[in-house]
């Protein structure tokens, strides 16, 4: 078969989906050597791939995301190509586009969390937009022959809310980075302790959160929480800067708990891994996620995670975290403090969450995908 994959996300400018791309391309190249390739890139992150494999072939397409550009540029660049099959790895498809096309679709976060609160634009500007988005992904999930999505979670949530059958809906669990893994099995020179805390001014002990700062991440209850948790400990943010990191350095002042609020910034997988091992544990208060991979990450480098009593945690880590109320401080601020205070207790956790992590692997996903697209042959 000729099939196209657009991989205009590839790389970490387009984060999580970045990540997603790379690993699944990473496999595919790995695994088949039969069909023909056309890999669609932008001019910005066609440097960052570079194909082994003869029956991969990049292709240039140079529109942004979210854009008119792409809504006229891609069906071109595709009818030229004429591709048997197309994956989208993100809802963001050209209505003009009429081939066969699969689409994975991570979450479904923005149906579900669409108060004023998620913005930082102005009110009729944002409900312009998230008008867009609910025609964008309802015409994406509608017109895919298979959607892909990342935990039983989703999809259940995809098929109630646009009415999907779920014999449509395949379910591609995500895996954490193997850097993390390889790196857990190997002692950390001391030397490269200390440099990885004085990049980022981190002084131990300290808890540690990744990703955005999103209202649905749940991140004000958790600077609540840390008012009951030992004063030396402090909270370390892994993530970029942008309205939603100050509106939380803001609350933090008034809260009282901004002296114990560091911000780590872009944290690389390589210093991640550092920061993983030496963390008295990830904690993750999110509301709702597709698959929640930091979460994953933390469990392959061997340090113990607290989380929310979300399904979608509960499906994807199993019995390895320490769950708690996501909407109660105190719990939270408990749970903390029961892994924290208790080594039998994180040992445990520490070694069911290796058992977890090990369940997942990009391999494993490139295998379903490949044999989703097998089936349009």
């Amino acid at each position: 078969m000729r099939i196209a994959i657009d991989a205009r996300f590839y790389g970490p400018e387009g984060t999580g989906i970045g990540k997603y791309v790379e690993k699944l391309l990473e496999n595919l190249e790995r695994l088949d050597p039969q069909n023909k390739y056309y890999i669609i890139l932008r001019k910005s992150n066609s440097p960052l791939y570079n194909p082994k494999n003869t029956n991969f072939e990049k292709i240039l397409a140079d529109a942004a995301w979210y854009g008119l550009k792409e809504q006229f540029l891609l069906p071109a660049v595709l009818t030229k190509i004429k591709p048997d099959l197309v994956h989208f790895p993100h809802f963001n498809i050209p209505l003009l586009y009429l081939g066969r096309f699969v689409v994975t679709i991570h979450d479904i976060i923005k149906s579900e969390f669409k108060e004023a609160s998620s913005t930082t634009r102005a009110l009729p500007i944002y409900y312009l937009k998230h008008a867009g988005y609910e025609i964008a992904i309802r015409q994406a999930v509608k017109r895919a022959k298979k959607i892909l999505v990342p935990s039983n979670f989703v999809k259940k949530k995809l098929a109630k809310t646009f009415g999907i059958t779920s014999e449509k809906i395949s379910v591609t669990h995500e895996a954490a980075d193997e850097i993390f893994g390889e790196a857990s099995k190997q002692k950390i020179p001391e030397g490269r302790k200390r440099q990885v805390l004085a990049t980022y001014g981190i002084k131990p002990p300290f808890i540690l959160y990744v990703g955005s700062a999103f209202p649905y991440k749940n991140l004000d209850n958790l600077l609540f929480a840390l008012r009951s948790v030992d004063k030396k400990i402090s909270l370390v943010y892994a993530g970029s800067r942008n309205i939603f990191v100050d509106r939380l350095i803001t609350k933090a002042k008034e809260i009282g708990v901004e002296k114990r609020l560091l911000l780590a910034g872009f944290v690389p997988k390589e210093d991640l891994t550092v920061l993983y091992r030496l963390a008295k544990c990830l904690v993750f208060p999110s509301l709702s996620e597709g698959f929640g991979l930091p979460g994953i990450e933390s469990m392959a480098s061997g340090c113990p995670v607290v989380c929310s009593d979300t399904p979608v945690f509960k499906e994807v880590y199993g019995d390895a975290p320490i769950y708690f109320d996501p909407k109660s401080p105190r719990d939270i601020a408990n749970k903390i403090n029961q892994l924290t205070n208790n080594l039998n207790l994180k040992t445990q956790s520490i070694q069911k969450g290796f058992e977890q992590a090990e369940k997942y692997s990009w391999e494993k996903l490139a295998k379903q995908t490949l044999s989703i697209y097998n089936e349009f042959a």
